[in-house]
């Protein structure tokens, strides 16, 4: 699985392949350049680090910390 970013909405996600157009918004292109391209290190530590805090938020709001 690899990481992918969309330059024109700002997505970062996962696929197995560079898709032609974003899965969120639907852009193909942006400033005359593809819109989606592999993310850089720092996106992805940064989708890792919000997809960490909604699973730890999640946690506490079902009550399992209790």
């Amino acid at each position: 699985m690899n990481f992918y970013y969309c330059d024109a909405c700002h997505y970062c996600f996962e696929s197995d392949t560079l898709p032609d157009r974003c899965p969120d918004c639907g852009a193909v292109e942006h400033d005359d350049k593809k819109a989606v391209r592999p993310a850089s290190n720092k996106e992805i530590d940064e989708l890792l680090r919000i997809r960490a805090e909604d699973k730890e938020n999640s946690t506490l709001l079902s009550g399992e910390n209790i």
